[in-house]
């Protein structure tokens, strides 16, 4: 288990935390369990969803590939995030895009997730990551949540929850709306 808790100068409270626990595979025979066959999916015959930041800046959804259908949205990566990380940190991008795929409004808020989790029962075999979301909405209380079963090609691989916050976007200001000042 690793534990980390990033704390700002001169802030009483933490920034962030985030746990990581580990385990590995190991050969176990449970009498009288059988697995259920996995399907194999196929994202390419699906169209391609492309989705551009509201505040038009660069994004990670821009180092994927993504793809929308059957009620999946399948996502690939462009290249490694970190080189020889592991299963893990190829299903987190994908994973933490859960509740933005089911928002109920588009460009009206900002919705960030102040948490994460995400459990593999199995390592993703591939390239391609699928989230088959659900969120849940409060506009009125600012709140939400997202949760979801994570695929791959073969299977069911692990779920993800969250929850969401929802800020209203800033107003620009009118130096922004006129755009940037050059000499």
């Amino acid at each position: 288990m690793i534990d980390n808790t990033l704390w700002a100068a001169g802030v009483e409270a933490p920034c962030a935390t985030v746990r990581v626990t580990l385990s590995r595979e190991r050969a176990v025979e449970i009498p009288g369990f059988t697995e259920v066959a996995d399907q194999a999916a196929d994202p390419l015959r699906l169209p391609q969803r492309t989705a551009k930041a509201a505040h038009g800046q660069p994004w990670f959804m821009d180092a994927m590939e993504a793809r929308a259908g059957d009620g999946v949205i399948w996502f690939r990566l462009d290249h490694a995030i970190i080189e020889g990380a592991g299963p893990l940190s190829s299903v987190l991008g994908p994973a933490d895009w859960t509740h933005g795929i089911a928002r109920p409004v588009q460009n009206a808020v900002a919705d960030p997730n102040p948490n994460l989790t995400v459990q593999l029962f199995r390592r993703p075999r591939g390239n391609w990551v699928g989230v088959r979301a659900q969120t849940r909405w409060r506009p009125a209380a600012g709140l939400g949540t997202g949760g979801g079963i994570l695929l791959d090609l073969h299977g069911e691989i692990g779920r993800v929850s969250m929850s969401v916050i929802l800020v209203p976007f800033p107003k620009p200001s009118a130096a922004a709306k006129s755009g940037p000042v050059t000499a």
